[in-house]
């Protein structure tokens, strides 16, 4: 019976009437409107439309459904009561005499250029109808006119919502099957039905007992907030992702990362909204429902959401606003691991930094004193990496599950293999020991403990790397793209062929090789004869072999022809040395 959404966030200079001007969101706690009276619109959503937001939700009398009310705001805080705007008197059912309205939705369709409502509706008399009921109006501020009440393509529908995909095509997701699996159709080109020529749909989450759905769309890639199904009482919130919105959605953890997790904060998701102008954030409504009072008691969280880690992540505040979103884009994950890159570590799971005070590591929020950042120092190995401290100069190391910051050593314990997932984040790996970088007991909360154990263990061993682009111009990954996808799961497969290839690689660190374009560079500290075996990783066939005498800097050599896509050893063999490093031909 409840509902999720993110909500978009611009500040305007408001122009409405004031009753007690509010500056701040203060989740849970009672929210008037301008007129002083209790905001009356539950189970909603929230769209931008010329310069301001309105507000649609149920509008209730105790119990009793009355429709849905709109609320309008230019600031996010403060709302005027525009009234109601789809009356349930008009959709009454024949034979009660009555109507509920639960969880309305709106979104504007370009073709007719009308804006469209959802409900779910009931004949008042418990919740057997489990139908759909739409509205069309000309403007978004109603009054909307009745168009039909229906089962999507014949599936009892009960808490739902309708999503607006960036090609135009609207959906509709409702819990189904008595609430057992999640229904998602697409939408008429109208969006007054769904399609039947041919039906286009769905089943996701099957078997999970998943409601109050809210998507949202980041990129090519989608996410759905969830919670679990206990009636009016709130329950520990869920996750999904998708690429395809009529494909497979991979459930996630729970968003909610602090103390009150086990209840989402004691709300039930209702709606999303980007905030524009930034990349990875967004607002959470939920609702915290009084059903002794629903209309009058039942108040509203909304909080900060980020999708910086890759994850939905709500962190709690009692009171914010909308500043907290001036610097969200400042740390963006890295396109490709280089050397002498300055990196923090993201927790997946938690959207926390690895960090420390001196006396132990733990993940914890924003926080340039505690923070770590890392500087990333390439080794003769393609995929192992020494992490040093900026701020001591000293290297993280990891002996018997323990991590500490020591000095330079020619100590496996200094030697991280950063072992890439086909999400785009990391785990790390002791060269010590091969154990793996782990949040204690999977928890998302700050202040949890890091500490090393047998990789796979737990599922928080999983980290992004990030650079804070306030101060550092690297190339950032367009984390949610199609494109971002490919290209990890090949990085993903070139590191695992090249485990599995068995190539020994011995190095000093005389010498750097890269790759630009078609042309390998070696760095070369002083004139040297040399000569360059360009080996396949996969198959440990020499592919190429040139004599050159290098000079002092870069020395360019062209790539044979026959040399395609795929990851390679170039071993640079001179006088009493041998360096091999790792190249991928893309």
């Amino acid at each position: 019976m409840k509902s999720y959404h993110l909500l978009l966030p611009i500040l305007i200079a408001a122009s409405i009437p004031s009753y007690g001007a509010l500056s701040k969101i203060n989740p849970g706690k009672a929210w008037n409107d301008t007129s002083g009276k209790h905001i009356n619109a539950h189970g909603g959503c929230v769209v931008h439309h010329d310069g301001e937001y309105y507000w649609f939700g149920e509008d209730r009398t105790g119990f009793t459904s009355n429709g849905v009310s709109c609320y309008k705001s230019s600031d996010l805080y403060n709302w005027q009561r525009v009234g109601l705007v789809f009356r349930t008197s008009v959709a009454n059912d024949p034979t009660t005499g009555k109507c509920i309205f639960e969880r309305p939705k709106v979104i504007y369709n370009d073709l007719t250029q009308k804006w469209v409502m959802y409900c779910h509706w009931e004949n008042g008399d418990g919740y057997g109808e489990a139908r759909v009921c739409v509205g069309v109006c000309d403007r978004i501020d109603g009054d909307y006119e009745f168009v039909d009440t229906f089962r999507p393509n014949g599936h009892d529908s009960r808490d739902q919502t309708i999503f607006k995909d960036s090609d135009g095509k609207a959906y509709h997701f409702g819990s189904t099957d008595m609430n057992t699996n999640m229904n998602v159709a697409l939408l008429s080109e109208d969006y007054l039905s769904t399609e039947t020529n041919p039906v286009t749909e769905t089943k996701i989450l099957n078997g999970l007992r998943y409601e109050a759905p809210a998507i949202i769309k980041a990129g090519d890639t989608y996410f759905g907030v969830f919670s679990g199904c206990t009636g009016w009482d709130p329950n520990p919130g869920h996750t999904a992702t998708a690429t395809d919105i009529l494909g497979y959605w991979e459930p996630g953890l729970n968003f909610c990362t602090d103390d009150g997790a086990a209840t989402s904060y004691q709300s039930q998701s209702t709606f999303i909204l980007k905030v524009p102008g930034h990349d990875n954030s967004y607002i959470y409504m939920g609702d915290r429902w009084n059903q002794s009072d629903i209309g009058a008691k039942s108040e509203y969280v909304w909080l900060p959401l980020s999708l910086r880690s890759g994850a939905p992540t709500v962190q709690w505040y009692d009171s914010w606003d909308l500043t907290i979103f001036d610097h969200c884009d400042r740390f963006r994950r890295l396109a490709d691991l280089h050397d002498g890159a300055v990196v923090r570590l993201l927790d997946k799971f938690s959207d926390r930094w690895v960090s420390t005070t001196g006396n132990g590591f733990f993940i914890d929020n924003d926080n340039d004193d505690t923070n770590l950042s890392l500087r990333l120092e390439a080794t003769y190995h393609p995929y192992k990496w020494r992490l040093v401290d900026e701020e001591s100069g000293k290297y993280l190391q990891s002996m018997f599950g323990a991590l500490s910051f020591a000095p330079k050593a020619d100590l496996p314990a200094q030697i991280w293999t950063l072992e890439l997932q086909e999400d785009g984040t990391y785990r790390l790996l002791s060269g010590h020991d091969g154990k793996a970088m782990t949040v204690a007991g999977s928890s998302q909360r700050a202040g949890s403990q890091i500490f090393m154990t047998t990789p796979g263990a737990t599922t928080s061993q999983s980290f992004g790397i990030y650079f804070d682009s306030e101060t550092y111009d690297y190339e950032a990954a367009d984390m949610f793209s199609a494109e971002y996808r490919e290209k990890t799961l090949l990085d993903v497969q070139a590191q695992r062929e090249f485990d599995e290839s068995g190539v020994n690689i011995v190095s000093d660190d005389a010498f750097s090789v890269v790759l630009s374009g078609r042309e390998l560079l070696v760095e070369s500290p002083c004139e040297a004869g040399a000569t360059l075996h360009i080996i396949d990783a996969t198959s440990g066939m020499e592919m190429q072999s040139v004599t050159l005498n290098l000079n002092p800097g870069h020395n360019a050599t062209p790539l044979n022809e026959n040399i395609g896509r795929g990851v390679y050893v170039v071993s640079v063999e001179t006088k009493g040395f041998c360096s091999s490093y790792k190249i991928i031909v893309r």
